[in-house]
């Protein structure tokens, strides 16, 4: 909105001698001359220099107008605009309630349509009260005045002073020839401040009642007039008394001057004040957790003023079908509104383009980002960071364990950690290579994989694929026992990192970032680092592919393109979580509670797993996702060469794969090439595991003793009745007896009390 529009002759007689008459008053009211004998004649020296000067609005420029920073999608579309204190709307004042500008002339500047630009009368009434007072506490500025202060002169505002009110009075009389009342009403009512980052009547009338403001009743139009002295003390927010105090003495000043009758004053000073805030943009605008996540990247980076009054365009790598994909994904899955919650993210492998994001159900009832800031524990999503550590270190995945019973390890520092399978399931062969140990999620395979690799060597792996929550070294990291718990963001920023064939690439949501005047500020540039061998990557896509064929990802598998994933559930199933990719899109799904350890139980009819709910929202989503997208392979790299552990047999050279007996003097490490490799576990030899003994049916303390002497130190008694054996006398066992069991292998013995 332009103010100046004509130029002003700096020499009007009639204003010099009206800055006379108001700097005579001001200087008496300010205690600078004594209002005695002498006064006039100083007074009329004083203003003789200030005439010599008289500021011309030519002079001064509107200062700048905050202006709408907006976010843009990866094809253009605009998704949101930030905006800062000034919330404005312009509205002509045709729009606007004839109620509404009386009570703002009533309550403000009663004179208005008899003054040109400064009221000569309540000069007079404001010097005779600071003069009373003995300093300014009355400034007597009209509307014309204000829109000076506002926009012409701001930083006036935090202090009264005789030359500012002169600078005032000057340019609000030459803004009074330059536009007519209607234009200057219009003008200063757009432009107030009304509290709640509100600017302009429209704005305010939104803020307050949620509506626009031609529908303002006489009540509303009261309230927000009252609202220009102190938006904050008289807001119906903050002080609802004071507001509706400060809102009948608006009625009161609009009855006094026949604005309103008796009966219009009557019936409305009897109303509450009843607000309504209206939804935030992003509630109910598109991709909200996406654009809050860029909002707080913006507001770190430049600033909380730059970001909503710059006038940014932020490009971003936001797709909004893959965005409506996502949100429509999970609501098909999770569709009661007493389902737990769920967060997805999507992002470029190759890149680390952030392609779509889901926080949580909704934005408006929960604004914090489930995707991003929630720290939830990722069960079995973590052992690829073992089996990705192991590979590195040259551990063939070939190599087998015991995947049945229950381990018990001595930690250091430490509670013993206890680890079993999910709902403590067993099979048949006492051997499992750690690729089916990948593939069935076994968490007693794992746990013996992560007491050979090292508890660190996961957490250092992890990071370095993405993981940014600082991670510690105990062994029960790589079943996904944290202290802290990670975000999808991170889980998808990790496997992505091997979907690209051990590169990492952090997460990028903007790609441009231009000022008000088009000048690029901020340019994606690419950044990566290699963290895992081609090689091993490929090997670890290999066995996740696997995990979707045949393993606990089989309900997330794509019919049309090759993919890998893995699936994640904690012991109490308080998160349940299903990360995949393509060649050329990841997504990490989360579900749960958004309350911290609340259990899920069943849910629409299914036992809530990482290969269920969770796998279903992915396939669903990336089935439209990809839609567009090429079916690609994974293509093995062009660097096939292995490191890996080996060890042979001395008389004849015959090299196989470490077991979990094998010394560590024993192995050594060759290069293979892929496919090369040695896939026949050296055998294990009797002499290497005890053969528990038969201990049922003797007393309890005979069959301690035996345990123990054999090392098994991990008893647990269970207290079971059977009347067919005396009390204290064990009945059963488990793992049976006559067979080969490991010492760090939890025993049951059940025992009649």
């Amino acid at each position: 909105m332009s103010i100046i529009r004509k130029k002003h002759k700096r020499n009007n007689i009639a204003l010099k001698v009206i800055i006379i008459f108001i700097i005579i008053l001001i200087s008496g009211s300010a205690g600078i001359f004594s209002i005695v004998g002498g006064t006039v004649f100083a007074a009329t020296t004083a203003a003789a220099g200030f005439i010599a000067d008289l500021p011309s609005i030519e002079d001064y420029s509107p200062s700048q107008t905050a202006l709408t920073s907006k976010i843009y999608a990866a094809d253009g579309t605009l998704i949101a605009t930030f905006h800062g204190e000034e919330n404005r709307e312009l509205v002509t004042l045709d729009q606007m309630p004839k109620n509404l500008i009386n009570a703002v002339i009533a309550i403000e500047d009663e004179r208005f349509y008899q003054h040109t630009g400064f009221d000569l009368e309540g000069i007079v009434r404001a010097f005779l009260i600071n003069l009373q007072s003995g300093e300014i506490v009355e400034g007597a500025s009209t509307i014309t005045q204000q829109i000076i202060t506002s926009i012409y002169i701001p930083e006036g505002k935090k202090i009264i002073t005789y030359d500012r009110k002169i600078k005032e009075a000057a340019l609000a009389y030459q803004l009074e020839k330059f536009y007519t009342k209607k234009e200057i009403l219009e003008i200063y009512l757009n432009t107030i401040y009304l509290g709640e980052g509100a600017y302009g009547v429209q704005a305010a009338a939104n803020v307050y009642f949620n509506k626009d403001v031609e529908y303002l009743s006489l009540s509303e139009c009261a309230t927000i007039a009252g609202l220009i002295q102190s938006p904050n003390y008289y807001s119906p927010y903050i002080n609802k008394k004071a507001a509706l105090e400060r809102r009948n003495i608006v009625l009161g000043k609009m009855l006094e001057l026949n604005y309103i009758d008796e009966g219009d004053y009557e019936n409305t000073i009897k109303q509450q004040i009843i607000t309504q805030r209206p939804f935030q943009e992003t509630e109910k605008g598109f991709a909200p957790y996406f654009v809050e996540y860029v909002k707080q990247i913006l507001i770190e980076k430049y600033g909380v003023t730059k970001v909503f009054e710059g006038g940014f365009k932020i490009y971003t790598t936001l797709e909004p079908a893959m965005q409506v994909a996502a949100e429509d994904a999970i609501k098909q899955v999770l569709f009661d509104p007493e389902d737990p919650a769920a967060a997805l993210v999507a992002m470029d492998p190759r890149n680390g383009f952030i392609k779509a994001m889901v926080g949580g159900k909704d934005f408006g009832d929960m604004k914090f980002n489930l995707a991003t800031q929630a720290k939830r524990q990722p069960g079995s999503t973590f052992k690829v960071f073992a089996l990705a550590a192991a590979l590195e270190q040259g551990v063939s995945p070939y190599m087998t364990f015991n995947p049945n019973g229950t381990l018990i390890y001595d930690i250091v520092g430490s509670k013993p950690w206890e680890v079993s399978n999910y709902k403590d399931s067993s099979f048949e062969a006492n051997e499992m290579t750690i690729i089916d140990g990948t593939i069935r999620s076994v968490n007693v395979v794992y746990a013996q994989l992560i007491m050979r690799i090292g508890g660190y060597s996961v957490s250092k792996i992890a990071n370095d694929m993405g993981i940014e929550t600082p991670l510690e070294g105990y062994p029960a990291i790589g079943l996904g026992g944290l202290t802290t718990g990670v975000s999808p963001l991170e889980v998808c920023t990790a496997f992505s990192t091997i979907a690209d064939y051990g590169v990492r690439h952090n997460p990028v949501a903007i790609l441009k970032i231009t000022d008000k005047d088009g000048k690029v500020i901020e340019e994606y540039k690419e950044e990566s680092k290699q963290v895992l061998k081609p090689i091993n990557a490929y090997r670890m896509i290999e066995i996740m592919q696997q995990v979707m064929l045949r393993g606990t990802g089989t309900k997330a598998r794509l019919d049309d393109r090759p993919c890998a994933g893995k699936t994640g559930t904690t012991q109490e199933v308080e998160n349940a979580w299903f990360t995949g990719f393509t060649t050329n899109l990841c997504a990490s799904v989360w579900m749960g509670y958004p309350e911290v350890n609340k259990k899920m139980g069943l849910i629409h009819d299914m036992v809530v797993v990482g290969g269920a709910h969770p796998a279903m929202i992915w396939k669903l989503f990336m089935e439209r996702a990809t839609i567009n997208l090429p079916a690609e392979d994974f293509v093995r790299p062009e660097d096939t060469v292995i490191d890996l552990q080996i060890a042979s047999n001395p008389e004849t050279g015959e090299i196989f794969v470490p077991n979990r007996f094998t010394p560590f003097d024993q192995i050594s490490t060759k290069e293979f090439r892929y496919g090369s490799e040695p896939t026949v576990q050296a055998s294990i030899k009797p002499e290497d595991i005890p053969i528990l003994p038969n201990v049922t049916l003797m007393p309890m303390l005979e069959a301690n003793n035996i345990l123990y002497q054999l090392g098994y130190t991990h008893v647990e008694y269970i207290n079971e009745r059977y009347a067919e054996v005396p009390s204290g006398y064990t009945i059963r066992q488990e793992p049976m007896w006559d067979q080969p069991v490991e010492r760090i292998r939890k025993i049951k013995v059940w025992v009649n009390p």
